[in-house]
């Protein structure tokens, strides 16, 4: 598949109208990933963010203090964003677009709760945070864009 292009001709105005520049503006459209690109994609894309929530349940699942949690949760919130970053960059095959938009919408849902994880002052506000941001992504599309793309389902012991 090719990127289709638009050309845009640039313009200076002057004092007796609009003069052409030399060169005009080529915007060029991303090219859509095929299913096998986008496979690949998405694996590289979440595993960073993947690893980041594995990585807090550990620590959370092995009394880590409050402080290392805090930390933990931090790069769970920084993982996310760059996940959504990289996400809504990608031309995705049709058959996931619009689950990757939703998991867009639910991933800055989600984050705004980390970022509260990291805050919090005790563990039970922590846990209260954690657990929003849990629901926040319960219902979220990644499994089905998993099936869709033909990738197995999430295995916590991938990420570990």
């Amino acid at each position: 598949m090719t990127a289709s292009t638009s050309v845009t001709p640039s313009a200076t105005p002057t004092a007796g109208g609009v003069r052409p520049t030399a060169e005009p503006t080529v915007v060029a459209a991303p090219v859509r990933l095929t299913v096998g690109q986008a496979r690949q994609q998405y694996l590289a894309v979440t595993r960073p963010y993947n690893v980041a929530l594995e990585r807090f349940e550990l620590g959370a699942d092995s009394g880590a203090s409050l402080q290392t949690l805090q930390g933990r949760a931090k790069a769970v919130a920084a993982a996310n964003l760059a996940e959504s970053r990289q996400l809504a960059k990608i031309a995705w095959p049709t058959i996931v677009a619009a689950q990757i938009r939703q998991l867009l919408t639910i991933n800055a849902t989600a984050r705004a709760y980390w970022l509260k994880v990291a805050a919090a002052d005790s563990m039970s506000a922590m846990a209260r945070h954690v657990q929003r941001a849990a629901e926040a992504g319960g219902k979220s599309p990644a499994a089905e864009i998993r099936k869709r793309l033909g990738l197995p389902e999430y295995n916590e012991a991938d990420y570990r």
